[in-house]
């Protein structure tokens, strides 16, 4: 997988195949090879470019000493599909599923269509003070 500079970070990705652009972003703690089994074939076969990477803090791509904020996770990918020449398609899972969502609400222009699985809409401010709740706990 080639690196570039995306959003000031080192970003780990792949492309294949040629036609229309499909982004595919992965959940939480995995990488964008995850996707090398069964989707990115059966998109390859339907006539896409189909681009896989691995987000931020999944080796080699950098890590980021500062954390991580669905906010970069959204930029990543947006200077991402920019730097592929987009608009694309954009299909997240989990935590990719929200970058997705985001991305489609701040920057329509680069998303062709999006496709959201296992995902959930925005927290409202009772889930909100749930997890933050929860992370009280934990502490």
């Amino acid at each position: 997988m080639p690196l570039a500079t995306i959003n000031g970070i080192q970003l780990n990705y792949q492309v294949k195949g040629s036609g229309d652009l499909v982004v595919l972003i992965m959940g939480t703690g995995s990488p964008g090879r995850v996707w090398d089994l069964h989707q990115v074939p059966a998109l390859l076969a339907a006539g896409y470019r189909v681009c896989t990477f691995d987000n931020r803090g999944i080796a080699p791509t950098d890590e980021c000493v500062d954390g991580i904020a669905i906010e970069d996770m959204v930029a990543d990918t947006a200077a991402l599909i920019e730097h592929l020449g987009g608009p694309a398609h954009v299909i997240g899972t989990s935590l990719g599923a929200r970058v997705a969502q985001e991305l489609a609400l701040a920057r329509p222009e680069l998303v062709r269509k999006a496709v959201f699985l296992a995902a959930h809409g925005r927290r409202v401010a009772l889930q909100k003070a749930l997890s933050e709740g929860e992370r009280e706990l934990d502490a």
